[in-house]
Parts: C-alpha cells; sequence; structure tokens
C-alpha cells in the first residue's frame, strides 16, 4: 500500500512539469519526441505496390472531363469499405483556330489518399492514418490535322510537374515555419516529381444546330521521374500509359436561358490504364457515366487573354471500376 502511494505521489509531481511543455510555443522536448515516434513508424512502413509515384500516373493524364471524383473501394484492406482515394482534375484542351490548328491544353490535378501503409508488429498488422496530398500541372501543345470533314488526328507532346506531401510532412513544415526548427523525420515524407511523354487523339466532331456529337480516342503515355531532394527510398520511375474513349451527345430542351436555348448533356468515358498506376489505383479499368445540363451565354462574351466562354456544362457522374470500386463526381464544363 506503501509503494502504491509513493508511485501515485511520483505520478502527481510529474504531471505539472509535464504541462508545463505547452506554454503557447513548442518546446525541444516535444519535437524530439515527435521525431523520434514518426521515425520509428517510418521504419515499420510496408507502401502498397505502386506507390505514390504510380498515382501520379492518373492525375498527370489529361481527362476529357473536368471532375471532381470520391471513390469508395468495395472491399479495403481495413476492410471497412470507406472511401480511400479522392481525385480532382481541372483544365482544358482547344484549337486557336481552324485556320491556324495549333492544339494547347493544361490540365491541373490533385489527390488525397490513404496509401495502404501498414505497421506490422508480429503477427498483428494495424492501419496507420496518414494521408499524402498530390499536385500535378500538365501542359500539351499539338497540332490539328483534318483527315475528313469530321475526323480529325492530332499528336501533342505533354510535360508534367508534380509534387506530393504527406500531412506529417506538411505539419513538420508549419511547425518549421512557426518554431525555426527542422524536423527532419517529418519533412522529409514528400516527393518532386517531372514527366515528358506524348499523346495521339483521334477526334470525330459533328456539330448541328439540332445535336452536337463529339468522339474522342486517346492514347497517352507520361514517363515520371522524382527528383530534387526527393528522398530517396521513396523515388524512383514510373511509366502511366492511358487509352481512353470519350463521347458527349447535347440536345436542345425547348427551354431558353440568357437568351439561348439551354441543352441536356449526356458525357461517356471508358478508360484502360496500361502503365504503373493500373497498381497504385487497385484497378485496371473504368467507366465513367454522366449526364447534365447545358447553357448558352455566347452572347454576354465572357473571357480573359482572348478566350470567350461559349457555353458552361453542369455535370454529374458516376464511376465503376473492376473489383468493385465505385465512385460519384461533379463537374463544371466549358466551351470556348
Amino acid at each position: 500500500m506503501k509503494r502504491a502511494l509513493f508511485l501515485l505521489a511520483l505520478l502527481g509531481a510529474a504531471l505539472p512539469a509535464r504541462a508545463e511543455i505547452f506554454d503557447g510555443t513548442i518546446r525541444s522536448e516535444v519535437l524530439d519526441a515527435a521525431a523520434a515516434r514518426a521515425a520509428e513508424v517510418r521504419s515499420n512502413l510496408r507502401v502498397r505496390r505502386g506507390g505514390v509515384l504510380g498515382l501520379f500516373g492518373y492525375n498527370v493524364v489529361p481527362d476529357g472531363a473536368a471532375n471532381a471524383l470520391s471513390i469508395t473501394r468495395g472491399t479495403t484492406i481495413s476492410g471497412d469499405g470507406a472511401k480511400t482515394l479522392t481525385l480532382s482534375q481541372f483544365g482544358f484542351g482547344y484549337q486557336v483556330s481552324e485556320s491556324f490548328p495549333l492544339y494547347l491544353e493544361n490540365y491541373l490535378g490533385t489527390a488525397r489518399y490513404d496509401p495502404r501503409t501498414y505497421i506490422s508488429g508480429g503477427t498483428e498488422t494495424r492501419s496507420v492514418p496518414l494521408r499524402w496530398n498530390n499536385l500535378a500541372l500538365t501542359l500539351g501543345v499539338g497540332w490539328g490535322i483534318q483527315l475528313t470533314e469530321y475526323i480529325s488526328l492530332t499528336p501533342i507532346i505533354n510535360g508534367s510537374l508534380g509534387y506530393a506531401a504527406s500531412d506529417a510532412s506538411l505539419l513538420g513544415s508549419f511547425v518549421n515555419w512557426r518554431t525555426g526548427r527542422e524536423v527532419s523525420a517529418l519533412t522529409d515524407q514528400h516527393m518532386n516529381v517531372y514527366g515528358m511523354g506524348g499523346s495521339l487523339l483521334l477526334g470525330y466532331a459533328d456539330f448541328r444546330p439540332e445535336r452536337d456529337i463529339e468522339v474522342q480516342l486517346r492514347y497517352t503515355q507520361i514517363r515520371l521521374e522524382s527528383f530534387g531532394d526527393t528522398p530517396q527510398r521513396i523515388g524512383g520511375t514510373s511509366t502511366a500509359r492511358t487509352l481512353g474513349l470519350w463521347g458527349r451527345y447535347r440536345a436542345p430542351i425547348g427551354v431558353e436561358a440568357f437568351g439561348r436555348p439551354m441543352r441536356w448533356v449526356s458525357d461517356n468515358s471508358v478508360s484502360l490504364y496500361l502503365g504503373d498506376q493500373r497498381e497504385a489505383l487497385g484497378f485496371a479499368w473504368s467507366v465513367k457515366v454522366g449526364a447534365g445540363i447545358e447553357f448558352d451565354i455566347g452572347r454576354h462574351e465572357f473571357g480573359a487573354l482572348g478566350l470567350t466562354v461559349s457555353r458552361v456544362r453542369l455535370m454529374g457522374y458516376y464511376f465503376y471500376g473492376d473489383g468493385g470500386i465505385t465512385g460519384t463526381s461533379i463537374g463544371i464544363g466549358m466551351s470556348f
């Protein structure tokens, strides 16, 4: 009994000292403990095949429909069926004019996800709530070749630049900004990526007053490589290869808005992931079915930098991939 009282007394005496660590600033003792814990966790990590670099393969490949997609795995490693991957891509491509068929495109892709990282201890495997964040910019320059009245072929050169960081790395950067102290065990969980490649786009376009039809068959290949101060253990190379078929149908619905007819839109696509990104995504193909409504605002001449927005589309999508992968998406499309 006396020994228990003595231990309680020691514990009570220690509590105020522990509380004094947080007095409006982050003390070195706390940072040392956090860094040590991060190093211990990192030394026991097992990363899903494909990894962060593989997932960049999805971010950098241009998609015909700008969208924000939340993917739910039918069966996750944790077994809870939770939403584990959020992907977004915003951008556009256009041909300068019929007389000067220079094709330009730029897309910004983002991702927030659980990298399927686990800690193994003996026979037990536990899920670690570590999230990563991707940001990737892809630019493209091509030249449109008109094969027939409705069919064109456009070869494109693509270049990409990306950055990925874990939540822990972002926290470490915040700590460094607030205190001036570098916590390398946290801040070295990041990746710098660049890529070069190209695309071949075969397009069909038939625009008439009663309806519009667009179909595109596109193959894209981009070679990605880490660079700069990317930690060697997570760096490397990866090749993204995607074959996609996309189609859009538009027709008036008999109602006007902004002084022009409104249209209903059907927007659908099928994608085959042939490169390293299929291992990171966990599925080899996907189907996206979308529908929405389009407003013609051309008479109001909205725009900038020589581009005038003629139509705006509000879209909703349903996503399905092999292996029970499902997702929902919303998107905003613009025509110039």
